[in-house]
């Protein structure tokens, strides 16, 4: 047995952050995720995989755009044509809507539209017997620990839990919980870094395929699951169309500021790229290269000399100040900011996306809290200079 294992591809979304982006540029941004989607395909039918599980949030909007739901069902109807179903269910983005769908899907696509936990069993080629167990968001939130109202293990050859979610408000569990059901393989959706949360048995986020922001980078795209006797083996399979990197250039051996522009003709990549270029070792070039890179002019300039698959779209120093900076503030601007941050909404704001860790969650508690305002305190005292009351005219 062999299946493809995707989830987040979030494929309405735009990518988010920059500002200016070269016009031919603009065409490899607005061609990605329809891009990423064909990828995947494709590796589907090379690899010819028995089924494919979409665990969540393949629209990054409840309502896709009609251009979006196009091109995905006619991805769809290419892996009919190859004999490969579908199982898909709806996250927390694009929680389930029936009347949003103006295309027909596909009879390959086997959807779990309830938040009414399911098993869809399917037979594979060689005989395999596989359980599909799974439910789908109907609003954009599930508080409820939709694991325990999985059934264990069935009478099939592999049993497979495909589940979108991890903390509240969204669907939370505990890994010990996942383990307990006794299936083979946990097919987990919503958090954007790919993570294996165990191995016996796997249980794995495979994180978004196609970055979207400066954050989402190391992707390791969709995970390609194959069947050794009567264990899943995983790995990973990159299916991105743009790619988010950050690169340090060393300009250690640059006397002159126009010899940087011949170290950066001499950057390649694999794949249409938004850089992030930092320089290092900038010693030599004095002021003018912080005046010309806080201008904005360098970027600007650097842009017409790199590959036309690069988007330089930011360039920083890498050399911290080794002084602490000086703020024209009184210090008890640093206890009103403290006060600010202990407010648990503000606070958990702050923290969302390490929030999303279904392993960090249960520790970010009260205390937890409390040591990290602290320890902020203290870093903001140490790290800046304040104004005295003397400087005050």
């Amino acid at each position: 047995m062999k299946f493809l294992h995707a989830a987040d591809l979030h494929l309405d979304r735009s990518f988010e952050g920059l500002i200016a982006v070269p016009e031919h540029f603009q065409e490899q941004l607005a061609a990605a995720n329809q891009k990423m989607l064909r990828n995947i395909v494709d590796t589907a039918i090379a690899e010819a995989v028995d089924f494919i599980l979409l665990a969540g949030d393949t629209f990054h909007q409840n309502r896709p755009t009609l251009k979006t739901q196009r091109y995905f069902f006619q991805e769809m109807a290419r892996l009919d044509e190859a004999s490969i179903p579908v199982f898909m269910n709806f996250g927390n983005h694009d929680f389930y809507q029936a009347d949003r769908y103006w295309f027909a899907f596909p009879d390959n696509i086997q959807r779990f539209n309830t938040e009414q936990v399911e098993t869809k069993t399917f037979r594979t080629g060689a005989g395999e017997k596989v359980g599909i167990t799974s439910f789908s968001y109907q609003h954009p939130t599930i508080e409820a620990a939709m694991v325990e109202k999985f059934p264990h293990k069935q009478a099939v050859d592999f049993q497979i839990g495909m589940y979108h979610g991890g903390q509240m408000p969204y669907a939370p569990f505990q890994l010990t919980q996942l383990v307990s059901k006794g299936y083979d393989y946990w097919a987990l959706g919503h958090i954007h870094v790919p993570q294996v949360l165990s191995q016996q048995p796997y249980i794995i986020y495979p994180g978004t395929p196609q970055g979207h922001t400066q954050k989402e980078t190391n992707l390791t795209g969709v995970t390609l699951v194959e069947s050794q006797g009567n264990q899943l083996i995983p790995k990973s399979i990159s299916v991105e169309a743009v790619r988010w990197e950050k690169r340090t250039l060393s300009l250690a051996a640059v006397r002159h500021p126009r010899e940087i522009f011949s170290l950066v003709r001499k950057l390649t990549v694999n794949l249409p790229t938004l850089l992030h270029l930092e320089l290092s070792d900038t010693e030599n070039l004095g002021e003018e290269l912080a005046y010309q890179l806080a201008s904005g002019e360098l970027l600007e300039a650097l842009q017409e000399e790199v590959a036309q698959e690069i988007c330089l779209w930011q360039l920083t120093l890498s050399e911290q100040p080794t002084e602490r900076p000086y703020l024209a503030v009184d210090k008890e601007l640093v206890d009103q900011l403290i006060m600010t941050y202990q407010a648990p909404p503000i606070f958990n704001e702050l923290l969302s996306e390490l929030d999303q860790n279904p392993q960090l969650h249960h520790l970010m508690d009260h205390e937890f809290r409390a040591d990290a305002v602290a320890l902020l305190e203290q870093k903001m005292r140490q790290s800046y200079q304040f104004r005295r009351a003397a400087d005050v005219d």
